[in-house]
């Protein structure tokens, strides 16, 4: 977490660039709404709007996007710096390394998940559900999501070890839940196939229950359950899966190949 932040902090200009990017991405949807038919937003029972719903949903795919990234992107940028070897022959578990690896990303898109939020209420009049409950709510969801999101990461890691290169993966993973985890829009208006594989993905109940706890909206409890659910049980496979790469990767002598 040190060296990534004083090495993040020497590129001051990114902070202010990406504040930037927030604040056009909050407009881009702010005055689209003005324009979508909220029928399908009204029937959920959440304040805000469409904005609200495409605001919260942002929220978390920007942190989402950070978590799959990091990960495989940490361990690339240990493969072409040559440094990749050294710390899979050091006695720290590879497991540790990989998860230790996204540390400072995690928290820092957290951040951004949290300013974009908060931009969305200063700047554009967005109106939150702010009690106790719905707070303590949002924050539990919201480490259910990050359990969730790590998990995912460190499985698109460990293609990461093998494959060398998981650009195209990870593209696939990232628009494939924002487009059935209900980021952009309700999956009610999905085909009813479609519908039914996104309404089984963790990463919808997380976005759901977030959603809900800050627009007013009904809590289903046992989406909540099932969030955490998953993470703790993906996240031990994912690492089960990094070590299996790694030892295969020794095995046929690729271990220093990028």
């Amino acid at each position: 977490m040190r060296r990534d932040f004083r090495i993040n902090i020497s590129y001051r200009a990114s902070f202010a660039l990406q504040s930037v990017a927030i604040v056009f991405q909050l407009a881009l949807f702010f005055y689209l709404s003005r324009v979508v038919d909220e029928a399908v937003i009204a029937r959920q029972g959440l304040s805000g709007g469409y904005f609200g719903y495409a605001a919260l949903g942002l929220a978390l795919l920007t942190i989402l996007q950070a978590s799959l990234g990091s990960f495989s992107f940490k361990l690339r940028e240990e493969q072409t710096t040559g440094t990749f070897e050294a710390l899979m022959t050091t006695p720290t578990s590879p497991l540790l390394i990989v998860l230790c690896s996204a540390v400072y990303e995690l928290i820092r898109a957290t951040v951004a998940g949290l300013i974009l939020i908060g931009a969305a209420v200063a700047l554009f009049g967005l109106r939150l559900v702010l009690d106790p409950g719905s707070i303590a709510t949002a924050v539990v969801a919201l480490v259910g999501c990050l359990g969730l999101f790590a998990s995912l990461g460190v499985a698109v890691a460990a293609f990461t070890v093998v494959i060398k290169r998981a650009a195209a993966l990870l593209a696939l993973v990232i628009t494939g839940l924002a487009l059935l985890g209900g980021v952009y829009f309700p999956i009610e208006v999905l085909p009813d196939p479609i519908e039914q594989v996104a309404s089984a993905l963790p990463f919808t109940w997380g976005v759901d229950v977030f959603r809900a706890s800050l627009l007013g909206g009904d809590i289903d409890a046992a989406q909540l359950a099932g969030l955490f659910a998953s993470a703790m049980l993906l996240l031990p496979l994912a690492l089960v899966g990094f070590a299996a790469a790694v030892r295969r990767v020794r095995r046929t002598g690729t271990l220093a190949q990028y």
